[in-house]
């Protein structure tokens, strides 16, 4: 059987970069960027970069979604983001100057752009708008970061799961099957991003299962009744 042809984008004409931290550049400094990045295709399961890896540079997502993992002190695997098309990886590593604190692995087949230090770091230290687009993006993800957190502490693993589904839904949304969320995760990726045991995962969306608030196929979940997913979830859009 022929292998699909993976088209590398140019950043030139990448409509994911009008949505990226990139998307104010002069058309020089795209020309440049477009120059000196790598592109690379990952199949599910492959890791773009390790926790612990020195940072040399950032990884833009073209297509694809890519979790960003910690291990615990008990050696087990955190979730701490799902990053998708257009967002950009391991740029708060190359400022801190220091090594990559988290790992990413591909969620499903992922094409993904690669630009070094040399050229992050121009676009630093020669665009004035590029380093406020960069605070807004952290300032987002710290938000983002402390809300979890408290929703770890104040609310129940049931409340946590609605809210987790929810929000994947919302984000994640197949165009073609509105009520699907358009990611595949495995029990354990989901009691990840929970915070809970597997086993608890499992019990709770079981019960969601037989209420029909959800219906699960294998891996693909289905948000039935999304104002019932929500007064659990205990939260407001």
């Amino acid at each position: 059987m022929r292998k699909k042809k993976v088209e590398f984008p140019k950043c030139e004409t990448c409509p994911k970069r009008t949505v990226s931290v990139f998307c104010d550049l002069s058309e020089d400094e795209v020309a440049n960027m477009s120059a000196s990045k790598g592109c690379n295709f990952y199949k599910r399961g492959q890791n773009l970069f390790y926790e612990g890896s020195r940072a040399i540079g950032v990884h833009c997502i073209y297509e694809g979604k890519v979790k960003l993992t910690k291990l615990g002190i008990d050696g087990k695997e955190q979730i701490i983001k799902i990053a998708s098309d257009g967002e950009v990886l391991g740029y708060n590593s190359l400022l801190s100057q220091q090594p990559y604190n988290v790992s990413a692995e591909a969620l499903d087949d992922a094409v993904v752009c690669f630009l070094p230090n040399t050229t992050f770091s121009k676009l630093i230290d020669d665009n004035k708008d590029f380093p406020r687009k960069l605070m807004q993006v952290m300032a987002k993800d710290t938000q983002d970061m402390e809300q979890r957190l408290t929703n770890w502490m104040q609310k129940s693993v049931r409340e946590r799961l609605a809210e987790v589904l929810l929000l994947l839904h919302n984000k994640y949304q197949d165009d073609e099957k509105p009520t699907t969320i358009n990611v595949r995760l495995s029990r354990e990726e989901i009691a990840n991003l929970v915070g809970t045991a597997t086993e608890s995962a499992i019990r709770y969306l079981s019960e969601l299962n037989t209420d029909k608030i959800i219906e699960l196929k294998g891996k693909e979940i289905r948000i039935l009744n999304s104002e019932k997913l929500v007064r659990i979830a205990n939260i407001s859009f």
